[in-house]
């Protein structure tokens, strides 16, 4: 019996159980419990109207870093795809988007079936890297 809806622990609510919430809940489930990334500092489907309000656009995960002195300025910024959904085109004009509103540290692609990071260095831009390092609360 396939479950019908799904726990989503940062909005605090059911979700419908599609490939892409699949994906999204697993990535959630990693930056909590791999990263160690406080649950308040996570935010789904990220409506960008906060930052411009003319935007119409929605990241599917951000990750706040108080630290770093502004909202447009997140710790990571997640863009989640169910296996075999996106387009690497695509994909890279739909964070061109979102990069021109947010200039987040670390940027990861959850495309279902694997994940991409990428760091940002001051002067050469984004760099793909193995893995995000765990949160850094201090």
């Amino acid at each position: 019996m396939a479950v019908k809806n799904l726990y989503d622990p940062i909005r605090k609510s059911y979700v419908n159980n599609t490939p892409e919430e699949r994906v999204r809940l697993e990535t959630i489930y990693y930056l909590i419990e791999v990263l160690q990334v406080p649950k308040h500092l996570i935010e789904v489907e990220f409506p960008l109207r906060v930052i411009k309000r003319d935007s119409l656009d929605r990241v599917d995960i951000l990750v706040h870093n108080p630290k770093r002195g502004s909202i447009k300025k997140p710790w990571l910024l997640v863009e989640c795809k169910a296996p075999g959904s996106y387009d690497y085109f695509a994909l890279e004009q739909q964070l061109r988007k979102y990069l021109t509103i947010l200039e987040p540290e670390y940027i990861m692609l959850s495309l279902g079936d694997n994940q991409i990071f990428f760091n940002f260095e001051e002067g050469k831009g984004f760099k793909k890297i193995k893995e995000l390092p765990l949160y850094d609360r201090h």
